[in-house]
């Protein structure tokens, strides 16, 4: 895909892109409250869900903070 840095900025401004950046935030605050109740159980079982809730936060990180030259390193 091509894209220049001001086809990127204006999409990073964009009120429907704004609104998904809000809800992929609101999702990663759900995993973070869901973290230390799973581990403080001390059983196995809730310890992988933590490991795979705490994959998904780390996504949801990665995606919120993407900058234009990060895009453009993947191809």
């Amino acid at each position: 895909m091509e894209i220049t840095q001001a086809d990127w900025d204006r999409w990073k401004v964009d009120t429907v892109t704004r609104e998904w950046f809000a809800m992929m935030a609101y999702r990663q605050g759900k995993i973070e409250k869901k973290m230390p109740p799973l581990i403080a159980t001390g059983e196995p079982v809730a310890f992988n869900q933590a490991l795979v809730a705490s994959g998904r936060h780390q996504e949801l990180e990665d995606l919120i903070h993407t900058g234009y030259e990060d895009m453009k390193e993947g191809e």
